[in-house]
């Protein structure tokens, strides 16, 4: 339990928001403590009671700025966000509440409030509870829209470097060699369609423009499998094929004879069993990327 007293806390040292914090909690303490008249006590009942009301804003305010702008200005290390911790945060309320109760105290007995006059500690201490409790809601809800930001801004440079890599490697240029290298096979991965095994072959289907050529160079679907195994986009299929999920348009079939339907082939391309499960999850997944049903 005691460990978690050490866990980091966020403590908000931005000026312009803790001195809008500072406003908006004491108006925001006045107004209540006029309208609810806690304790039954109307604070409008003589002047000294609605001076009283307003002293009490004016003490908030300047225990709160006293704490969250001039402390931090003396004792910079003390308070850098860094080190922050939910210890330091629980003894920095404490410290506050004390310095409430006592203005509040003090406020009280000077302008003799009437309402006050019986356990004034004890009321004095009730009535601080509220100015503190908006300002550290105030300050929460700061943190947590502050986190949402960095998360969403962390999502959105995320997506954008996956896209920036994605249309990268879709526009790098693939060479394929024969064997003996008088056959070579160049063009944009985003443009080969299916490499399929052909004995000692490979047959290479490309799209160029919206017509699927093929070339036949001597090559083994091992090494080609091997060069091409840094491109997230192309998988294999069948122990014969290698296709890209991104010409792909649907997976049809029955157990155990699956087959993948790419525009432009005037055939299907055959699905091993053990990869059906992974090329349904991929066409889903492209299926709800791109809004389809």
């Amino acid at each position: 339990m005691f460990e978690n007293l050490n866990q980091p806390y966020p403590f908000n040292n931005n000026f312009k928001h803790n001195l809008r914090t500072i406003a908006f909690v004491c108006m925001g303490f006045m107004l209540i403590m006029l309208y609810f008249q806690p304790f039954g006590i109307n604070f409008l009942a003589s002047p000294k009671d609605g001076y009283f009301v307003l002293i009490t804003g004016l003490v908030s305010a300047a225990t709160f700025f006293f704490n969250t702008l001039f402390l931090p200005g003396l004792f910079p290390k003390l308070f850098e966000s860094a080190n922050w911790t939910v210890k330091k945060e629980l003894i920095w309320n404490v410290g506050m509440f004390i310095f409430l109760i006592l203005g509040f105290t003090i406020t009280a007995l000077v302008f003799q409030v009437m309402s006050m006059q019986s356990l004034t500690v004890f009321r004095s201490g009730a009535i601080a509870l509220l100015p503190l409790i908006l300002f550290n809601l105030l300050n929460y809800n700061n943190s947590l829209k502050t986190k949402v930001v960095q998360v969403l801004d962390s999502g959105r440079h995320w997506l954008a470097e996956e896209r920036k890599v994605a249309h990268n490697t879709a526009n790098e240029t693939i060479r394929i060699e024969s064997e003996n290298g008088k056959d070579v096979f160049e063009g944009e991965l985003r443009n080969i369609v299916l490499i399929q095994s052909a004995s000692n072959y490979i047959e290479i289907f490309y799209r160029e423009g919206t017509v699927v050529r093929k070339l036949m160079i001597r090559q083994t679907l091992n090494s080609v499998e091997v060069l091409l195994a840094k491109f997230p986009d192309i998988k294999k299929c069948h122990r014969c094929c290698l296709v890209n999920i991104n010409q792909v348009s649907k997976l049809t079939g029955l157990p155990p004879n699956y087959t993948l339907e790419a525009n432009g082939l005037d055939f299907r391309i055959p699905v091993s069993r053990q990869n059906v499960a992974q090329f349904r999850k991929i066409l889903s997944s492209k299926q709800t990327k791109w809004g389809l049903n």
